[in-house]
């Protein structure tokens, strides 16, 4: 028989109200015999900010592929603006899905172009499609930002959790390197018509 193991699901309210300890919950979710995966509910502005963004996904998708190509950039390994094709799966460009990376809280995380060249899948500057999806660029960072916020609470939870078990965990550690990373990312994914990736893979396969 399938075991079917049940999803921690916190509450967006007992998040913010930081006299309730939520251990059990992250124990339940990432300890021992967790699945290393929770969600949160009754999050303000999610689902708004998620049927905003969602759509454009396809939008951008859709555009013709010499437009596409201009958001495509080789040097951050294809780690932001558009990428179609550049993952494998099983030994093979994957064709089924399209993605747009990039930070949703800095569109230039720092200035120093040493810095930028060194480790240009990090801390890259934001590439946009202003022209083509004006709304893409608000919409990407209003949800991403959203989602950011609530990493960081349930952050805090983990970083309580840790301190409870072991007393020389460094306060707030996890929600620090959070809170304070300049290099977050966020993906928009598009999964293409089955039919089109069958057309547009070559004739042996």
């Amino acid at each position: 028989l399938i075991k079917m193991t049940k999803i921690v699901v916190l509450d967006y309210n007992d998040l913010v109200n930081e006299r309730i300890d939520l251990s059990s919950s992250i124990s339940e979710a990432f300890g021992v015999d967790g699945v290393g995966v929770l969600t949160v509910k009754m999050v303000p502005g999610f689902i708004k900010a998620r049927k905003q963004l969602l759509p454009l996904s396809r939008i951008f998708a859709t555009l013709p592929e010499a437009t596409k190509d201009k958001y495509v950039h080789k040097d951050s390994f294809y780690s932001f603006g558009w990428s179609h094709g550049k993952e494998k799966l099983q030994g093979k460009p994957d064709l089924s899905k399209g993605s747009y990376y990039a930070n949703p809280q800095y569109d230039k995380p720092i200035d120093d172009e040493d810095i930028i060249s060194k480790y240009p899948a990090f801390i890259h500057p934001n590439i946009w499609p202003r022209d083509e999806v004006p709304e893409l660029e608000g919409a990407f960072k209003e949800l991403g930002q959203i989602i950011v916020e609530v990493g960081k609470l349930v952050a805090k939870q983990c970083d309580k959790f840790v301190q409870s078990k072991c007393p020389s965990y460094p306060p707030q550690l996890l929600y620090r390197v959070i809170d304070e990373s300049k290099c977050c990312k966020a993906r928009l994914l598009h999964y293409f018509p089955l039919s089109d990736v069958v057309e547009s893979l070559p004739q042996d396969d």
